[in-house]
């Protein structure tokens, strides 16, 4: 299955789905999926949110926490969740203020080890 196949399937299988990427930690997109019409910029919000992941993981270094897996930020419209993939890769899934987190976090782990496969 290809990363378009898996993004689709992420997204079109969790109540709320509006968006995913899977990006580089210098935030180049290799692959972008918006379900239906949505008017979402993807690119922009992954590139701001891949430094911010990239913070996350030095800071968990620094304080020896262990290696980070998965990050969320929450917002007043949306809920964003990462998980990387492998050190230098990661899929975000974006979610609609009504989305259900629990499943979206279930789907996008099982999504990440189909995108290891790929890799």
């Amino acid at each position: 299955m290809g990363f378009l196949e898996i993004l689709k399937e992420l997204i079109d299988n969790v109540n709320g789905g509006i968006a995913g990427t899977i990006m580089a930690k210098d935030g180049i997109a290799i692959q972008n999926y918006v379900k239906g019409n949505a008017a979402y910029d993807i690119d922009t919000l992954g590139v701001e949110y891949a430094r911010i992941l990239g913070e996350t993981k030095k800071a968990s270094s620094t304080l020896s926490l262990g290696e980070v897996e998965e990050m969320t930020v929450s917002a007043a419209g949306f809920t964003i969740v990462m998980r990387l993939i492998n050190q230098d890769y990661f899929m975000a899934i974006i979610l609609g203020s009504t989305g259900n987190m629990g499943k979206a976090r279930y789907l996008l782990k099982k999504a990440v080890a189909g995108a290891r496969k790929e890799f």
